[in-house]
């Protein structure tokens, strides 16, 4: 996996839709991360505080990403 991901990347990766993602970063319930050619360079490390604050808004469930038995 890469450093950076994008919004497409992070949507696809937790199986949300991209706007989701997006509106975490426009909200400022996440901050902003740096951009490359105009897109979202998310560092991977930002994951499980985007899962978490998906979580928080309702629009994942916490049980989506346990580990089957």
């Amino acid at each position: 996996m890469p450093e950076q991901l994008s919004t497409r990347d992070i949507a696809s990766l937790l199986d949300v839709e991209l706007w989701r993602v997006a509106r975490l970063f426009e909200t400022g319930t996440l901050p902003e991360p740096p951009r490359i050619a105009g897109r979202r360079a998310i560092p991977k490390a930002m994951i499980p505080d985007i899962v978490v604050a998906l979580q928080k808004r309702g629009w994942i469930p916490s049980s989506q990403l346990e580990p089957a038995s």
